[in-house]
């Protein structure tokens, strides 16, 4: 019976520290979102977009960067 209070005494403060780390993380992201200043928002993990398809249109505004569907 001891071992089963020990695991699950384990488990909860491995669940504990995690969490405070997630709730962490997204303070910080929080923080950027909410600086009027900073529009730069920073991503520690990797981000993928994809668009397939045939897209077409009239896009209206100013273009700042690169607009590439990767063929050439």
């Amino acid at each position: 019976m001891m071992i089963l209070t020990v695991i699950g005494t384990c488990a909860t403060v491995m669940s504990t520290i995690l969490a405070i780390k997630a709730k962490n993380e997204a303070q910080e992201i929080l923080k950027e979102v909410r600086e009027e200043k900073n529009r730069i928002i920073n991503n520690k993990g990797k981000i993928d977009i994809k668009n397939t398809g045939s897209n077409s249109g009239i896009i209206s505004g100013i273009n700042a960067g690169e607009m590439s569907n990767g063929k050439k």
